[in-house]
């Protein structure tokens, strides 16, 4: 008895799971049986509870311009669901249906042409499309949008916040101007709405990544249903590439610039090389004798014409050294790029003995605390290079 229950069970689990997948499989279509013709409809209708016809004009196996759907209970043939009307490319047009024409998108979907939006600047034929779902037994509506979509906004175009912002304003105006106060659906799960979600592409038809989400999306706004109040959300994807584009182009011009000013003050002073003044302060040795460029801080005046100099940081380490040259004590505080001869170290002064010491060339003060007005290179110098 115990089995012969389990068996049960087992079949009426395989029955529902094939029912299941049977309406899986016609989410998308309902086909007449007789015509084969067919309906974009919700995957509720494709229950086996339902039996559907379809009279009417089909193109290329869709329900195409004038015809009548209807989905009647099995058990209950008084109740019953039509769709009478206009229809294109399979998928029911709400009235007005006069310059309408839709596809199915996605599952349960619909994507409504709503016609030309008006042309703006290097847009001169952008064009709204409307996604709208199905829900249970009722068809999409594109007075029920999910969002809006421009097609057809170049990327060269949308750069323009000015000209994007206008496309998305436009789009919500063209739906207001169709649905009228019912876009607010007073009796929406969720609250009214109060906004529209507007998007723009460039290609002239929506088009689906390989996940099913629309593919291309350069500008983006929450775009409110309220006259003369501002977007609550924007984001434009062309326009921040090209200031990103723009500010890249800025950045190797300076970058440039300032090589060829550094390049400049290693020729005014005939400097042999880059160094460190941790690399100099190690071994002045390694530098006897040449001129070199530098970047350092001034410590200390120790007098008219002699310095102290450091380098103090986490990615610089601690460096010191002594600087002699004419006008040293006129120096502001901060770092300097300097030209120096390298001598060797202190071995007389008992109180910087062991120093690097160093003959002044020629000087330069930085805007920047980390010289990057004169050291923000295409490649930044190591030591022993030149610009």
């Amino acid at each position: 008895m115990a089995q012969a229950r389990q068996h049960s069970a087992l079949k009426w689990s395989l029955a529902l799971a094939g029912l299941w997948l049977a309406a899986s499989a016609q989410a998308a279509q309902h086909k007449d049986p007789g015509s084969g013709c067919a309906v974009v409809a919700p995957r509720y209708l494709a229950s086996s509870d339902y039996q559907f016809a379809y009279s009417g004009a089909c193109k290329a196996g869709l329900a195409e311009g004038a015809g009548r759907a209807v989905w009647t209970l099995r058990l209950s043939p008084q109740n019953r669901v039509v769709w009478e009307g206009a229809f294109s490319a399979g998928v029911y047009l709400p009235a007005p249906a006069k310059g309408l024409s839709a596809r199915a998108w996605g599952e349960e979907n619909a994507l409504f042409d709503l016609g030309p939006l008006p042309a703006q600047e290097g847009v001169p034929a952008p064009r709204l499309q409307v996604e709208a779902a199905a829900d249970l037994t009722n068809y999409p509506d594109p007075c029920k949008p999910r969002t809006l979509w421009v097609v057809n906004a170049p990327a060269n175009a949308l750069q323009s916040d000015t000209v994007a912002q206008a496309l998305l304003l436009a789009a919500a105006d063209k739906l207001k101007q169709r649905c009228g106060d019912s876009l607010r659906e007073p009796g929406r799960p969720g609250g009214e709405r109060t906004h529209l979600s507007v998007r723009a592409v460039p290609t002239a038809e929506l088009q689906a990544d390989r996940w099913g989400n629309a593919s291309g999306v350069l500008a983006d706004a929450s775009v409110p249903l309220a006259a003369g109040t501002p977007l609550a959300r924007y984001s434009n994807q062309a326009a921040s590439q090209q200031r990103q584009q723009e500010q890249r182009t800025q950045d190797q011009a300076e970058r440039q610039a300032t090589q060829q000013r550094l390049r400049g003050f290693f020729q005014a002073h005939q400097a042999e090389a880059w160094a460190s003044l941790g690399d100099i302060a190690q071994n002045p040795f390694r530098h006897a004798g040449r001129v070199v460029v530098t970047m350092a801080q001034l410590d200390e005046v120790v007098s008219p014409t002699r310095a102290l100099l450091q380098l103090r940081g986490p990615d610089w380490g601690y460096a010191r050294a002594v600087l002699d040259g004419d006008g040293v004590a006129q120096w502001a505080a901060g770092m300097r790029v300097l030209a120096v001869r390298v001598l060797g170290r202190v071995t007389t002064d008992d109180a910087f003995k062991g120093a690097a010491q160093l003959q002044l060339v020629g000087s330069e003060a930085c805007a920047q605390p980390r010289c990057s007005d004169w050291l923000r290179l295409p490649t930044a110098l190591q030591d022993g290079q030149t610009p």
